[in-house]
């Protein structure tokens, strides 16, 4: 289309970019000339990353009155919005967007251009001569550190361009950025480029970062999506092909197949993806490419070793429900002593480190810990609909099993959901909640936006686009088999040290490691249930929190992923009979850490 002016995407050339006429208006959620202003933000910030606000708050404006509301459905959904076009162009300016500003200066360049895990980027210097080059960028560019930018798969009159703008940026020192889109020779597509200053100590200069919109599929990835929709090989290619840029006629061409073909096997992916749109299947593999990418930078870590710490085996203790179902539960502490229930989280953590087991034993507590359906060898909750009332259920029958009128309950996290559902439904049956790790309903999308990359992956589309989570869950659950527990906590929590500390314990690490094998081992993955129970609880049951009718304290820790303080602050607003605690120093991991005062918390709430 010509060479645009960097910075500047103008409504006319945005249009020959897009390969559509002004008049085009395709089916979609609104008009085309809607869409190029959004797009013309996403790259104006590229520019001027000071401007990000303003991109989220014209994308608010504009998709905000089409969202069928911030409260999911009857069915349990929330509702949602596609646009395939819109939705690729902002997937690939916000991957450079969010690894732009995340090295510091003075970094050697072959460090920077390594933070960016799935964008190709690279480094030259004025004479051309390509200094640093990442992974993506070899793979999808085809060039390495000692080439020179002329081997870039762009016209000559671009790399011009690239080089001009390029020594302007060098020469400014870290002043001012560029935004050049050219076309790539090889597969046609437009690609989108920033160029920074960077500061290349070893030489004693200012060079030039690119970092491109093209991504570099992990090949992990493959092996994931296959196994989490139970693709073909064929099935991952041709997804793999999308996810890169190509049209359908362009898949069609490349396999030597005839388009009707091509879209006999899309149809497949949507229905084994259980998406419904091609934009839906996009988003949901690049949702699942970050979380491969993070996975990568941990897997050194390796599997955490098979604990030999002093947790003695416990057995699987069964109950039979109605219809044949089992009901399975552990006990651990004094079984004679005084009974507490305890919610072990979404990831089955059903074991302590082995200094609090025989603290509870010594303090003559019983703990019962439920394994919730589809947990463990916990037979499977007839549907989703069936989950929540499924879990109450079998919980107050355990209580009943041991003849316990009344108990406090310990809950990790958002599993305080179901002692708030035991407590309106069977009033008087807990005597208290000791919550480790606030889980209170969420009120509004900044709460969701404020949790960190894995947690709001998990959490926000549980609420706005349940159709897909369960395979989001399922393709996670399978990369961590892949690398192994350690590397997956590591992934998770990576971005709150104090857990990550915390499960490096060698008691915690045992516990967690053994726990949670009822939610994913060589035996079993839950990935069902998880799924069932965190769509359960996006949506707004603050009344079941007002009317418990127990005394509730919760313990929090201040680098919590998933409940940052800005939101818990938000939340002792709206539940000023809550009694808090804090800790500076810990995460949502916070029982783990901080289980002796956590314990004397349950002390008063036994019957």
């Amino acid at each position: 289309m010509g060479t645009p002016r960097p910075g500047y995407f103008d409504l006319e050339a945005g249009y020959k970019w897009l390969g559509m006429r002004q008049d085009d208006e395709r089916p979609g959620i609104f008009g085309q000339t809607d869409k190029l202003e959004i797009i013309d933000h996403i790259y104006q910030v590229a520019v001027e990353p000071e401007r990000y606000e303003q991109l989220l708050d014209l994308w608010e404006e504009r998709l905000g009155p089409l969202r069928a509301g911030d409260s999911p459905r009857a069915d349990g959904s929330a509702g949602s919005i596609h646009d395939s076009e819109l939705e690729n162009h902002f997937a690939r300016a916000s991957a450079v967007l969010d690894r732009v500003d995340q090295f510091a200066e003075g970094r050697d360049v072959r460090a920077i251009v390594n933070a960016f895990d799935r964008s190709a980027a690279f480094t030259f210097c004025d004479t051309g001569d390509i200094t640093a080059a990442n992974g993506a960028a070899k793979l999808v560019l085809g060039i390495s550190p000692g080439a020179s930018v002329a081997a870039l798969p762009f016209e000559e009159a671009e790399i011009s361009v690239l080089r001009r703008e390029a020594a302007r940026v060098a020469a400014s020192g870290g002043a001012s950025d560029s935004f050049v889109r050219f076309r790539l020779t090889t597969t046609r597509r437009p690609i989108v480029i920033r160029l920074t200053s960077v500061s290349d100590r070893e030489r004693g200069r200012f060079e030039a970062l690119a970092v491109t919109s093209e991504m570099a599929w992990p090949e992990p990835l493959s092996a994931v999506v296959r196994e989490a929709f139970g693709l073909t090989e064929t099935e991952a290619e041709i997804l793999r092909a999308l996810v890169e840029g190509a049209g359908l006629k362009e898949i069609a061409s490349r396999r030597g197949r005839s388009l009707g073909t091509i879209k006999t096997q899309l149809r497949s992916l949507l229905f084994k993806s259980e998406t419904r749109t091609q934009a839906e299947l996009i988003r949901l593999t690049l949702g699942l490419m970050d979380v491969v990418s993070t996975a990568d930078a941990v897997s050194d870590l390796g599997p955490a070793a098979h604990p030999s710490g002093g947790l003695k085996p416990l057995p699987f203790l069964a109950l039979e429900r109605p219809g044949g179902r089992r009901s399975d539960h552990i006990l651990f502490g004094d079984p004679a002593g005084r009974p507490v229930l305890f919610f072990p989280l979404n990831y089955g953590l059903i074991r302590w480190p082995v200094s609090a087991e025989l603290a509870a034993e010594r303090l003559g507590l019983k703990i019962i810990v439920p394994i919730r359906a589809g947990y463990g060898h916990s037979t499977k909750a007839e549907s989703r609909s069936a989950y929540v009332d499924t879990v109450v259920e079998d919980t107050v029958a355990l209580l009943d099993h041991y003849g316990i009128e009344q108990c406090p309950v310990i809950a990790l996290s958002a599993d305080a959901y179901f002692a708030y559902r035991i407590a309106n439904r069977y009033p008087g049956r807990l005597t208290g909640l000791v919550n480790c790790g606030t889980g209170l309903p969420l009120a509004n999308r900044a709460q969701y936006e404020r949790m960190h990359k894995w947690h709001r992956f998990i959490l926000a589309n549980a609420r706005y686009a349940p159709s897909m989570l369960p395979f989001m869950v399922k393709a996670g659950f399978s990369l961590a088999r892949r690398i192994g527990k350690r590397g997956f906590v590591h992934a998770v929590y990576g971005n709150s040290q104090a857990d990550v500390l915390t499960f490096e314990d060698p008691e915690v690490m045992e516990a967690m490691v053994l726990g949670s094998e009822v939610c994913l081992s060589s035996w079993h993955s839950a990935h069902e249930a998880f799924s069932h129970e965190v769509i359960a609880e996006q949506y707004d049951w603050s009344d079941l929190v007002h009317n418990c009718g127990f005394p509730v304290i919760i313990w929090q820790g201040h680098q919590d992923p998933q409940v940052p303080m800005a939101t818990v602050r938000e939340l002792q607003q709206l539940y000023p009979q809550i009694s808090w605690h804090e800790d500076e120093k810990a995460g949502q991991l916070i029982f783990f850490k901080n289980w002796p005062r956590i314990l004397e918390c349950v002390e008063p709430l036994l019957a």
